[in-house]
């Protein structure tokens, strides 16, 4: 069972971030806002946000028998390392734009 939530955590950890990266990409020149759709939305990449977060939901249950403490962490992370990467993104983009 903590092999199987491992897994299933690593797997929605990797659509998750890889999702992320798809739509980063795909608004290369403007800012992706927090808490709203960007400009350009990849095809899929909705649905591979959604399944990645289930699987990463569904994993760190799966691993609340070991304890509280990596649920939380998986739970945390992947989404902070996501709030992170469009911060950068978006500091790079308004950089860029204040630059010229």
């Amino acid at each position: 069972m903590n092999v199987f939530g491992v897994l299933l955590s690593l797997a929605g950890s990797i659509l998750f971030l890889t999702a992320l990266a798809m739509t980063l990409r795909a608004n290369a020149t403007s800012t992706v806002p927090f808490w709203r759709n960007p400009a350009e939305t990849p095809v899929g990449s909705v649905a591979m946000r959604s399944i990645g977060a289930g699987f990463l939901v569904f994993g760190a249950v799966m691993l609340t028998a070991e304890g509280w403490r990596w649920p939380v962490l998986i739970v945390l992370v992947v989404p902070g390392i996501a709030f992170v990467a469009l911060a950068l993104h978006n500091r790079r983009i308004t950089a860029t734009a204040g630059g010229d």
